[in-house]
C-alpha cells in the first residue's frame, strides 16, 4: 500500500512539472511573437487599459518631428499571420519624406481578433480605440487626419474601427477584409477605398463587394479596386498604389452634421 502510495504521489508530481513544463513553453512562445513591423523606425510601446487590459503596439514617430505641429496618424492592423505591409511602407526612407505622419501597429495575438462581423468578445478594436485616444494626449496628432487601414484580419478590423467610432475617422482603407453590410448606414461619413484579390478563397471577394455595395445604397462613394486573378495576397498590389496613399493622405475627418431642428409650430 505505501509503496502504491508512493507510486502515485511521483505520478502526480510528474504531472505537475509537466503542466509547468508547457505553461512555461507557452509563455515564452507568446513572448517570442514576432512584432508587425521591423522596421528601424517603430519603438514598442505597452498601454495599458482603467480595467487592466493591455495593448503592445508600434510607433512610427513623423520625420523631423515638431511637437508644435499637428500630424496625420495611420492606423494600421496586421493580418492573422501578424504582419502589417502598410506599416512596413511607411516607414520607408521616401515614404517618410512625402508623409510626415504617425504610423501606430498594435499587436493582436492569436486567440484574439481586431474584430469580427458576428459580435466576439474576444476582441482588440475597443482597447486600440482607446490607446489611440491616449496617444493623442501624449503627442501631437491632427484629430481629422485619423486614418486606418489593414490586411486581412486588419481588414477586418478597419471595417470594424470605423463601424465602432465613425467620427474618429477621416478615411479607411480594408484589404481583403470584410463587414455586415446592415451597419453600413453608420460609416458613409467616411470614405472607403476599399482593395480585394478576384481570386481570394482566404477571406472571400463577395464580402467587400457586399460591403460596397451596402456603402453606395446607403448614400456613399466608396472606391474599389479588385484585382483579376489575383489571390489572398491583394495588399502587396494595394499597399503599392501610389495613388491609394496620395488620396489617404488628402482625406479630411467630416463635420458631423448636426441634428435636425424643426421650428416651432405657432
Amino acid at each position: 500500500m505505501l509503496r502504491i502510495g508512493f507510486i502515485g504521489i511521483c505520478l502526480v508530481v510528474a504531472l505537475a512539472c509537466s503542466a509547468d513544463s508547457v505553461a512555461n513553453a507557452q509563455r515564452k512562445k507568446a513572448q517570442k511573437v514576432a512584432p508587425p513591423t521591423r522596421n528601424q523606425h517603430y519603438q514598442r510601446k505597452e498601454f495599458t487599459n482603467k480595467d487592466g487590459s493591455k495593448l503592445v503596439y508600434f510607433l512610427m514617430t513623423p520625420k523631423d518631428y515638431d511637437a508644435t505641429q499637428k500630424y496625420a496618424l495611420v492606423l494600421a492592423l496586421h493580418g492573422r499571420g501578424g504582419h502589417t505591409v502598410a506599416a512596413d511602407v511607411l516607414g520607408g526612407e521616401k515614404m517618410r519624406d512625402s508623409y510626415h505622419c504617425f504610423v501606430m501597429a498594435p499587436m493582436s495575438p492569436r486567440p484574439s481578433s481586431w474584430a469580427s462581423r458576428r459580435g466576439s468578445q474576444n476582441t482588440k478594436i475597443p482597447v486600440v480605440l482607446q490607446a489611440v485616444e491616449s496617444l493623442q494626449k501624449e503627442v501631437s496628432i491632427d484629430p481629422d487626419r485619423i486614418y486606418v487601414t489593414g490586411q486581412s484580419m486588419g481588414g477586418v478590423g478597419s471595417f470594424g474601427a470605423v463601424a465602432a467610432k465613425p467620427h474618429l475617422f477621416a478615411a479607411a482603407v480594408p484589404v481583403c477584409g470584410g463587414w455586415e453590410p446592415s451597419q453600413a448606414k453608420t460609416m458613409t461619413d467616411v470614405p472607403f477605398w476599399i482593395f480585394h484579390g478576384a481570386e481570394d478563397k482566404v477571406v472571400p471577394t463577395s464580402l467587400s463587394q457586399n460591403m460596397v455595395k451596402a456603402l453606395t445604397e446607403a448614400g456613399a462613394k466608396p472606391k474599389y479596386t479588385e484585382y483579376p486573378g489575383v489571390k489572398h495576397n491583394s495588399w502587396t498590389k494595394a499597399y503599392a498604389t501610389r495613388d491609394m496613399w496620395k488620396w489617404l493622405f488628402a482625406q479630411r475627418r467630416a463635420v458631423p452634421k448636426p441634428a435636425s431642428q424643426e421650428s416651432p409650430s405657432r
